[in-house]
């Protein structure tokens, strides 16, 4: 509290000093016109001989009490500024909640909107970031508990062959889940801190998404799922591994979330210097809700939560889909469809 009055104190007579400086310069001109007039004898032409000397001594009196004047009201007018200063010093301290109330000016009104503005971006920063501690948290400690917990029960001589093998296929699979997930937040890390896409090359996009089809083969095939594909043959510019991740993800997803039986519906097309890709399963479908976070990463939408996964997959296909200066919408009706559509530049 002391500091912070003795910072207001310092600008107060900052301002004053200044201000003493104007009267100065002020009371020198004043006084050069002066001695100019007595020399060209203006002052006895005009009969202010005997006033002229007051005047000449009003002139640093004028000087010093307006300085004196300045120096108790001048914190009114440096009020929106030690408001300011004050807002900020709470910003940089972690304070998010920090807010001005600036008014009256149109400049203090715009300020004050602008930085209200910065602020609250900060803040819903800040809340996503702890969200995405907790959650990375959570989402990698699962799997280990599992994995020591069955371990331990593996310690046991007199566990039957079925049991036994049956923990160390949930093992592997544990597992297999820890590392994907640790690959997809270290591509996810990689993609983020990207600005440019590096490695460009003109291949054939179609050619890339039924390779990836062929990859995801045995999921579609132990699910019987129908394959409806039409993909029109289109090259395309751009980073051929990070695509590759986009539609392995998309597809792996359509997968999961396929009903048995179901179908899962692929096209590709061109639309002018564009080309668009949809991917539709017919499953458990995304209630408005959950829409509305289905790229937020770590986000698992309820009715998919017992279902496997990471929720990093599809925040990582936006970013890589952003990158290349494309977009990708979701739409869905909870119950019965999910579609993905992917747009993207062909140079």
């Amino acid at each position: 509290m002391i500091r912070r009055w003795q910072h207001n104190m310092r600008l107060s007579i900052l301002f004053s000093l200044v201000v003493l400086a104007i009267f100065i310069v002020t009371s020198l001109i004043i006084v050069i016109i002066a001695l100019t007039a007595m020399h060209f004898g203006l002052v006895d032409k005009l009969g202010l001989r005997r006033s002229f000397p007051i005047i000449v001594a009003l002139i640093p009196a004028s000087a010093v009490v307006g300085t004196l004047v300045t120096l108790i009201f001048g914190r009114i007018p440096l009020r929106p500024f030690r408001e300011l200063i004050d807002a900020i010093n709470h910003l940089a301290a972690g304070d998010f909640s920090a807010r001005l109330t600036l008014g009256h000016m149109r400049e203090f009104r715009e300020l004050r909107d602008s930085f209200n503005r910065m602020a609250g971006e900060l803040n819903g920063i800040e809340l996503l970031r702890g969200d995405f501690v907790n959650n990375f948290s959570h989402e990698f400690k699962t799997p280990i508990v599992s994995i020591k917990g069955f371990a331990e029960i593996l310690k046991n001589d007199d566990l039957p062959k079925e049991e036994r093998d049956e923990y160390l296929d949930i093992i592997i699979r544990e597992s297999a889940r820890l590392a994907t997930m640790a690959t997809n937040v270290l591509n996810l890390s990689r993609v983020e801190n990207q600005s440019i896409v590096a490695d460009k090359k003109t291949y054939n996009l179609s050619e890339q998404i039924r390779r990836c089809i062929l990859l995801l083969q045995s999921g579609w095939e132990q699910k019987n799922l129908q394959m409806d594909i039409d993909l029109e043959e289109v090259e395309i510019n751009a980073n051929e591994e990070l695509l590759n991740q986009v539609w392995v993800n998309l597809l792996d997803n359509a997968i999961k979330f396929s009903s048995d039986g179901g179908k899962i519906v692929m096209e590709l097309f061109r639309k002018g210097s564009t080309t668009e890709m949809v991917i539709r399963d017919y499953g458990l479908g995304v209630n408005e809700k959950d829409l509305e976070h289905i790229f937020d990463k770590f986000y698992q939408a309820d009715a998919s939560r017992a279902i496997p996964g990471n929720g990093l997959g599809l925040t990582l296909a936006q970013k890589i889909v952003q990158l290349h200066s494309g977009n990708i919408t979701c739409t869905s009706k909870s119950g019965h469809w999910t579609e993905f559509t992917v747009n993207l530049p062909l140079g």
